[in-house]
């Protein structure tokens, strides 16, 4: 989540809550089974503003530091390293393949957009001057990222870079004030969210300018920064103004709140993941109050998260 005291104005955030309500009537609730019973605790502070996450492949998650200009390797201890710390400004979205992390920000020598980390040898070089909030690495190469509109210019919906040609395409898909971006299991299709409505918007890969609404987030402004997806198609979304972690069925639309009360409005939640937890999975959660956390799944939960290699 970036700033949002500029670009948007209170005219336009009242039209969209409002159209974010009138949306969400009939909306159901989730099964308590799916929505009790989940524990939380706290891995790291001291993070400053803790925008995304991504696994680092060993059992901890690199998280990027907003406002410290850092990328953090946060290991399966709760041990905290700095593995990236030469940003002008960001870093935000983070994606990784392999030993590779791709990280969106600007560099100290200038360059601005997706830079590939190689993990194992810590060279950086530039991708693409793609930017934006939310980053997600297609199976196939490509990349897409998310443009809200709060930094001082309009929302550009969804962007792509294509793999093989190298273009950057912008507002590939003209989705209104999207944050997050999750894969479907069967590669299809994209999620993102709304920030201010807590609507969230199913884009076909296909046909990306006819996307449609697959449910809403709860609460007046939710302020959906983040989401992810396990292999059984159940979303699970970061609402940072709301404070909460919450469960949507894209398929039927029910919704529910696993965690509440992390922290709210500007501190609240900002990205969240599904990541190795023992011999099972588990959600994890960056937050601008400086917290990694850890939210482990009741009993017969499946988190297996979406393989995307």
């Amino acid at each position: 989540m970036r700033s949002m005291s500029m670009g948007f104005g209170a005219a336009g955030m009242a039209a969209a809550v409002l159209a974010g309500m009138v949306s969400s009537a009939g909306a159901q609730a989730a099964p308590a089974s799916e929505c009790e019973g989940w524990h939380m605790d706290t891995l790291a502070q001291g993070l400053g503003n803790a925008e995304n996450l991504e696994t680092d492949g060993n059992g901890g998650f690199f998280v990027s530091g907003l406002d410290t200009h850092k990328v953090y390797d946060i290991d399966a201890a709760g041990n905290v390293s700095v593995v990236l710390d030469n940003f002008q400004f960001g870093p935000g979205g983070l994606q990784r393949d392999g030993r590779t992390l791709y990280v969106m920000g600007g560099m100290t020598d200038g360059t601005v957009g997706v830079h590939a980390l190689d993990t194992a040898t810590g060279a950086v070089t530039h991708v693409t001057d793609l930017v934006g909030n939310g980053l997600l690495r297609l199976p196939n190469g490509g990349m897409l990222t998310t443009w809200v509109g709060t930094e001082g210019s309009p929302s550009a919906g969804v962007s792509a870079y294509h793999h093989d040609t190298g273009v950057v395409q912008p507002n590939w898909s003209p989705v209104p004030r999207s944050e997050g971006l999750a894969l479907s299991p069967d590669g299809t299709t994209v999620y993102t969210d709304d920030l201010f409505t807590g609507q969230i918007y199913r884009i076909p890969l296909d046909d990306p300018g006819h996307w449609t609404i697959a449910g809403r987030i709860g609460g007046i402004v939710p302020g959906d920064d983040d989401l992810t997806m396990t292999r059984t198609g159940i979303l699970y979304v970061a609402a940072h103004i709301g404070g909460s972690i919450d469960r949507l069925n894209p398929a039927t639309g029910a919704t529910c709140s696993i965690a509440t009360g992390i922290s709210w409005g500007w501190t609240g939640p900002s990205s969240v993941r599904i990541g190795p937890d023992g011999d099972g999975w588990a959600l994890y959660v960056t937050a601008f109050d400086g917290t990694f956390r850890r939210i482990r799944p009741p009993a017969g939960v499946d988190l297996t998260p979406v393989q995307t290699d």
